[in-house]
């Protein structure tokens, strides 16, 4: 396993195999740009930004410098790290690449694309935290061994997957550099979605820096329930009515987040066995 503080050192240096007898074959080969496919483990999803524009132009200017990692596919190659430059090479108008190939299997696909991503500080929150979603459920990985791949301390691996249970409103917001994951791990301090979209549109209007949305959360999560006694959800309220209507005795229902009470209410000894024989059947 790769040390914990291998992020910074290239991609050699954590999967060092990878690359091992670079010298006994040619460096690289040149490489039709239609035989490379992108990587299916791509954590990216957004290329047009403006690091990339400059990239295009850093292309056509002096062609692609860094080799291209790949792997063979059944139809050509699979690009194993370098998806930027191929991309960039296509929009520059290229018609061949610089390639290594080297063997993968289908994790250390999924890890090199994560790794390299992350050392570009090319991925919005959502999608680095779906990238290791990838790595701790289909390739069973854990958050230590995710910790030593990436150089990242394991609360922050932890904290990061945690933002894909945010509502979709609030990763639309983290993606769109609408809040920071700043914001965005404060909210998930409020249990319910709809309390988590409420307290998005107060930090979006207001403009609240992260200690400020820190305060507001504090604030909504001790302000009592509002909602009046009276004021219940009318599905219950016809089922009281319906419950009523049928034992001929007053029914009131008692809902919590989870469980909840049924009270039916007698007047008399009567009544009461009344009630037991209709609910004895």
């Amino acid at each position: 396993m790769p040390p914990k503080n291998s992020l910074g050192k290239g991609l050699g240096a954590m999967f060092p195999d990878l690359l091992n007898h670079i010298g006994d074959r040619p460096s690289f080969v040149q490489c039709g740009i239609e035989e490379l496919i992108p990587n299916r483990f791509q954590p990216r999803r957004n290329f047009n930004d403006e690091d990339q524009k400059e990239l295009v132009a850093s292309v056509k200017k002096s062609g692609i410098i860094q080799p291209i990692l790949v792997r063979k596919a059944d139809n050509g190659y699979e690009i194993i790290a370098g998806e930027r430059r191929w991309r960039a090479a296509q929009t520059a108008g290229l018609k061949e690449v610089p390639i290594i190939i080297r063997k993968a299997e289908d994790r250390e696909l999924a890890e090199l694309s994560l790794i390299e991503n992350i050392q570009r500080e090319a991925l919005n929150p959502i999608e680095e935290a779906e990238a290791y979603q990838t790595l701790l459920t289909r390739f069973s990985l854990s958050q230590e061994e995710i910790s030593a791949r990436v150089g990242k301390d394991r609360s922050t691996i932890a904290n990061t997957v945690r933002l894909l249970k945010l509502p979709e409103a609030a990763r639309k917001a983290l993606t769109g550099k609408k809040i920071s994951a700043g914001h965005a791990r404060a909210l998930l301090a409020l249990e319910q979605p709809g309390e988590q979209i409420s307290a998005l549109k107060i930090i979006q209007q207001r403009d609240l820096n992260v200690r400020d949305t820190e305060r507001l959360i504090r604030k909504l999560k001790k302000a009592p329930d509002k909602k009046k006694p009276g004021r219940k959800d009318p599905y219950l309220t016809d089922l009281e009515r319906e419950l009523s209507s049928q034992l001929l005795a007053a029914v009131r229902i008692h809902a919590g987040k989870k469980a909840g009470t049924i009270e039916i209410r007698y007047t008399n000894g009567e009544e009461l066995n009344r009630l037991v024989r209709l609910l004895l059947g």
